[in-house]
This record gives C-alpha cells, structure tokens and sequence, in this order.
C-alpha cells in the first residue's frame, strides 16, 4: 500500500489493552495520513500534535458569516425602501411573483448539482444573499461613476442606452457578482474545493442577482402595461426574461466560479488570477453579446420577436448546451473521484466494497438512509453526518494530491475519520438489538 499513500488498517488492539495499536511504519508514503488505529474506536487515532493549534476557530468562522448575515440584512433594506418600495405596493407584489418563476428553476438546477456532494446551507445561503442584495448594491452604486466615466462629453440618449447595457452592465455586474466567490475563497478553501463546487456557488449568486433585477424589470414593465392599457408589455418582458432566459446570469458568472474553482482544486496562486480572470472577463464578453443583441439585431414592426428568436436559437442555446455539457462532466467527474479516493479508503480497512458503493452512489445513500429512519430519527441524522463526512473525506485527500501536505490537511483528514467513526458507534448503537433472539 505505499504507493497509494494510506497505510492498511492494523489488526484491532487486544480487548484487555487500552493501549492503542501502533502504525505500520512502511504507511504513509508522503506523509500526509494520520497514524492508524483501531477504525472502531473514536478518540483512539494517536495524538493530534501541534496540527491543532494552528487551526482556525470555528466561532471566527460563525462570527464572520454572522457580520456579513447583518451586513446584507441592511443593504437589503436599503434596496428595500430605495429600489423596491418606489415601485409601488401592488406593483412589487406583481413583480416579485413573476420574478420567482425564473428563480426556481435556478435553485432546482442548483440543488440537483449540488446534492452529490453538498455544501454548508450556511455558504449556499450567504450565496444568494449575495447575488440578491450586496451585488445588485454595489451594481447601482458604482454603476453610476462607472457610466459618467464611460460616457463621451457629446453623448445621445441612444449612445448612453448603448455604453450602459454593453459595457457598463457586464462590466460592473459581473464584477460585483464575482466579489461574492472570492469572499467564499477568503473564508475558507473547504467552500470552494474545485470546480463543480464553484459553478454551484455562482449560479446562486447569478440566481440571487438574476431575481431581483427581473423584479425591477417586471416592475417597469408593468408600469407600462397599466400606462398603456394593455398587457402585451408585460408578458413579453416576462417571455423574454422569466421563460428564455432564466439561466443567463447564471451562464456568465459561472464561467467565473469555473476558473476559480479549477485553481483551488490545483492549489495555484497563479492559477487564482489567471483562471479567474479569464473566466470573468469571457463571461463579462458573453453578457455584452447578450445585451448587445437587442441593438444589433433587425427588428421587423409586424414580428418584432421574429429576429431575436433566430438570434436566441442560433447563437445562446448553443453556448447554453456548451455549458450544461461541461457542468455535466463535472459532476460524472466527481463522482469517478469519490469512487476512486474512497476505495483506497476502503483498501486500508475503513470502508467495505459494499459502503463505497453505497457512498457513491445517490440511489444506495437514500436507500442506507431509509434504513436508518427505521431506527429513528437520531440514527438517520447519523447516516446522513456519516455520508457527509465520507463524501468530504474523499474530496479533501483529492484535493490534497495535487498539492503539499501540511499539517492542516492532516488535522482535516483526522477530523473527518474522527467523525465517521463516531457515526459509525452510533448508528451501530441504535440499530444493534439489545436481546437478541
């Protein structure tokens, strides 16, 4: 087992010894993997070491998404009275209904992505607050300096509507909707472990973001409609936005979160800005197409629809599809890596063939889960821990192949162990008989 670096498991310590069995000195390869012991007993891996104390406080980590909670609890009050409320009551009751149609298939997408491997409720969260408020926040803020910048001394109302929807928009909203990945990235490399994970983070912000623009879209649509007696305004606005394209925000900031989470899978630096950048600024150029074709494109008075729907068929579903297919290998890649990585788990003694095959895949996680609950609730909150912290474990000591292992990584890989064996008591503890017949 030295080359795969995680050492066999060692036969159990004897019932009258409580002295733990000591581990092979051949395992561990690259140093990384936690001394083995008896997988059945928790709180008997060896001593920790100084790998502890260097770690992070969990409350640093709480109090920091409790400060960003409160800090979009208040631009949301500011985009509440300031953005919102002008709209009118009923209008904003009418818009906000229509804005959720859109916003649902976002989150089902997002939540069909990210059950295999999922991620904190706290973080996804923190996500679409983000989109919703701090990015639609700082868009009008620095939108404004950014659009007098840009404008000529000499400009035309068209002019102006032209530099505002293809320059100033993608520019200073994928920027502002970006800032929420790299906050993610600052509070802690487990959020964004790699790629899949970064799409995931950014189609909730682009959701976010996506559903409170369409709310000041419907909005001003329906304003018009009631101006003008008609409904036709309205409905089109909803067509175009609620029905066509309820996934544009989300294909342009994804392409962001794509790069960025490639570079901390890799634990590059450079990877950080040269990938992140380059996914920014392709989906900044995407956005620009998107809204520049409703200036470029020959608009028929009998069929005004008529040229944009050859332009949507021809050109967006195309790079739509492009999209769905790679998020789809990502998640066919992740799961030949959980595959892979917990099998040479399992090789070391802490997983059955049977429980990899379990862990991997989603029909044999809600069948052991169906099980559990026959147990009670405690023994299927047990299972469900234990699947998470399984499918992390696996993802981490993915993540650390292509990196240098340090002590963190090691303190993270004896936690997560820490947590399956503890699981595993449990669940054992619940489901065993106490006479058996």
């Amino acid at each position: 087992m030295s080359t795969t670096g995680i050492p066999p498991r060692p036969a159990p310590a004897h019932p009258a010894s409580a002295d733990p069995v000591p581990a092979r000195p051949d395992a561990g390869s690259y140093g990384y993997d936690i001394e083995r012991v008896d997988p059945r007993a928790p709180g008997r891996l060896g001593d920790a070491g100084p790998a502890r104390r260097g770690r992070r406080r969990p409350w640093l980590r709480w109090a920091s998404f409790g400060v960003s909670f409160l800090l979009l609890a208040l631009a949301a009050v500011v985009v509440g009275l300031y953005v919102i409320l002008p709209l009118g009551i009923g209008t904003s009751l009418v818009a906000f209904t229509a804005a959720l149609v859109p916003v649902a298939m976002v989150l089902a997408a997002v939540w069909w992505l990210d059950r295999y491997t999922p991620q904190p409720r706290i973080s996804l969260l923190y996500a679409f607050g983000w989109g919703a408020i701090g990015s639609v926040l700082l868009t009008l803020f620095f939108g404004t300096f950014f659009d007098a910048w840009i404008s000529p001394p000499e400009e035309t109302a068209a002019i102006d509507e032209f530099l505002g929807a293809v320059v100033q928009a993608p520019v200073i909203e994928e920027g502002m909707k970006s800032l929420g990945l790299i906050g993610l990235l600052i509070w802690g490399r487990r959020y964004i472990s790699g790629p899949l994970d970064g799409v995931v983070y950014a189609a909730l912000i682009a959701g976010g973001f996506a559903f409170t623009e369409n709310i000041l879209y419907f909005g001003s649509s329906f304003h018009q409609a009631q101006a003008a007696g008609e409904v036709d305004v309205f409905w089109q606005t909803f067509f175009l936005r609620g029905v066509l394209s309820p996934f544009a925000h989300v294909s342009f900031t994804s392409l962001c979160g794509l790069g960025l989470g490639i570079a901390a899978e890799r634990r590059s630096l450079m990877l950080y800005f040269g990938l992140g950048l380059g996914g920014l600024s392709l989906g900044m150029v995407l956005h620009a197409v998107w809204n520049g074709s409703a200036f470029l494109l020959p608009v028929d008075p009998e069929a005004p629809l008529a040229g944009f729907l050859r332009y949507y068929v021809s050109v967006q579903v195309p790079i739509f599809v492009l999209l769905v297919a790679i998020v789809l290998f990502l998640r066919l890649r992740e799961k030949r890596i959980l595959r892979r990585q917990l099998s040479e788990y399992g090789r070391a003694g802490w997983f059955s063939p049977d429980e990899v095959e379990m862990l991997v895949s989603m029909r044999g996680r809600r069948r052991a889960e169906a099980w559990a609950v026959r147990h009670g609730a405690v023994a299927r909150m047990g299972m469900r821990h234990l699947i998470r912290s399984a499918v992390a474990l696996g993802m981490e000591r993915h993540g650390v192949l292509f990196g240098k292992p340090t002590a963190k990584t090691r303190a993270r890989e004896r936690e997560l162990l820490e947590m399956i064996t503890a699981d595993r008591r449990l669940i054992g503890a619940l489901t065993t008989p106490v006479v058996r017949g």
